[in-house]
């Protein structure tokens, strides 16, 4: 992914300051993220101005990310795609979840290395960040608006092989599961996973109707 596309990706999920948006889309030094946010090419793309940065929360000039236009890319065709069709999707929708977790994420000083197009059901990990040296792979799971009971299972049960796989791949990376909060059959089946919670340490993103995200 070109630092360009890094920087797109950073600023779809949070409106960012040139320092903290250098952090979060690992581009150095601080100044290339100005060039590429400045240059005249990116006008159309992002909007910069005088703001409070949503990480530092510092007042700054930030970048936004302007989703009503096309941008280059397979990758960030994606995520506009994600943000656009969020706004027709219930808030319990997979592509709805994961962009709360990566905003969650992104305001919590990780930087985001690669995020799974849930529109097309992209292989590969839902969200892959970092934060001091460490990585964290999550397997993000919606709720479904059919079969509720049945599909809710087999999803979570799919998030529960996720991570054995990811643990196997790499035992070092700190594990998560993302799933909206509220819904009987994900709290049901909680107890009976935990002694792979224990054996297996992961953490669960609880993500809620109005956007906000509970580590547990």
């Amino acid at each position: 992914m070109s630092n360009k596309d890094k920087i797109l990706s950073s600023i779809t999920h949070a409106t960012l300051c040139d320092d903290c948006l250098s952090n979060s889309a690992n581009v150095k030094p601080r100044q290339t993220v100005y060039s590429i946010c400045r240059s005249p090419g990116e006008a159309s793309i992002i909007k910069r101005y005088e703001g409070v940065c949503e990480h530092c929360h510092k007042s700054k000039i930030i970048n936004q990310f302007l989703n009503e236009v096309k941008t280059s890319g397979e990758k960030l065709d994606s995520l506009r795609s994600v943000k656009l069709n969020s706004e027709n999707t219930p808030w319990y929708w997979e592509g709805n979840v994961q962009s709360k977790v990566v905003r969650y994420l992104v305001l919590n000083g990780y930087t985001i290395h690669s995020v799974a197009d849930t529109i097309s059901r992209s292989s590969g990990k839902d969200i892959i960040a970092s934060k001091s040296g460490s990585e964290l792979w999550i397997s993000v799971k919606g709720y479904p608006q059919k079969s509720q009971h049945i599909q809710a299972r087999h999803w979570f049960s799919n998030a529960i092989f996720d991570l054995l796989l990811y643990h196997d791949e790499n035992p070092e990376a700190q594990l998560g599961i993302a799933l909206p909060v509220g819904f009987t059959t994900y709290k049901n089946l909680i107890p009976r996973i935990n002694w792979l919670k224990n054996s297996m340490p992961f953490q669960f993103f609880w993500v809620d109707e109005f956007g906000n995200v509970q580590v547990e």
